[in-house]
């Protein structure tokens, strides 16, 4: 007979995460290969996009103005997106290692390399035109990871392994520090106020930057985040790509859980005594057997 002692994550590791114009959040997999539509005010999957409709290993999703949306896939390295009539868009075809997408508030299309390459890149959303490189010493190891446009027209992202926040004119490659002292900052937004936020995967915590530069953290969650957005009402949402969750940060700085974490790409197995170990991709996992 069968027995089920453990469940996995209803999303195999959630990574980068964007609302749509429908009030939806939009959560790209890689490990899943697949775009899931969350309802966050029932926690209810509403849609899944996955190799079906043309979607492979998404990294991250953005929206432009007009509701188009774009992914971009890491490993082949593809930026592709959807009209708003439905019909599937390739804007570029890069490198492995292509990772965070956004869009600038007049509809540029920016993307970076992190872990397999360091390129930044501008893209014509509609694929007509050569990408742009903005940017290709931003390394070792990673351009920038999950980014944001910024109040002054600037190209804001985390440098992973510098362990700080930096920004770039596109139009010039001028780059500046904005913000240091993070152990590994994956990501970096502003909220309708335009002040800007850190995820920090490294301790875990969300982290609101003050006018004077001092650090504000909002929530502490565990280690191995990968992203976060805000609704229209500025509520942080917050992605792990370890354990495959989606939480909310509520006013009062609790947590709510939206999706579960669990495994998320179970393999090779170990049994210690009345321990089951399992190798899952981003974490080793013991269960009770």
């Amino acid at each position: 007979s069968l027995e089920v002692i453990a469940n996995g994550a209803y999303i195999t590791g959630a990574n980068g995460i964007f609302f749509g114009p429908d009030g939806l959040l939009y959560v790209a997999s890689v490990v899943g290969s697949d775009l899931t539509v969350i309802d966050p005010e029932t926690s209810e999957i509403v849609k899944r996009y996955t190799a079906a409709d043309g979607v492979f290993g998404p990294d991250d999703v953005a929206f432009a103005s007009d509701g188009a949306f774009y992914w971009i896939s890491i490993l082949p390295g593809e930026v592709a997106g959807f009209s708003t009539d439905g019909a599937r868009i390739v804007a570029a075809q890069l490198s492995p290692g292509s990772n965070p997408i956004t869009f600038s508030d007049d509809d540029r299309l920016f993307v970076s390399q992190c872990f397999l390459g360091t390129n930044v890149y501008e893209l014509a959303p509609a694929g007509v035109e050569a990408p742009r490189l903005i940017a290709d010493d931003l390394g070792p190891g990673c351009g920038l990871n999950g980014m944001d446009w910024g109040p002054d027209d600037r190209l804001y992202g985390p440098r992973w392994f510098h362990g700080e926040v930096g920004s770039l004119d596109v139009d010039t490659g001028e780059r500046r520090v904005e913000a240091t002292g993070f152990t590994t900052p994956a990501a970096s937004k502003f909220d309708s106020e335009d002040i800007l936020h850190v995820l920090d995967t490294g301790t875990g915590e969300l982290i609101r930057m003050e006018a004077d530069g001092s650090k504000t953290v909002l929530a502490t969650l565990t280690p191995g985040l990968d992203n976060f957005a805000f609704d229209a009402a500025d509520t942080a949402y917050i992605s792990s790509y370890t354990d495959g969750f989606i939480k909310r940060v509520n006013a009062d700085g609790s947590l709510t859980e939206l999706q579960p974490g669990g495994m998320a790409h179970p393999a090779g197995l170990a049994v210690i005594e009345d321990t089951v170990w399992v190798a899952d991709i981003s974490a080793i996992r013991g269960y009770d057997r």
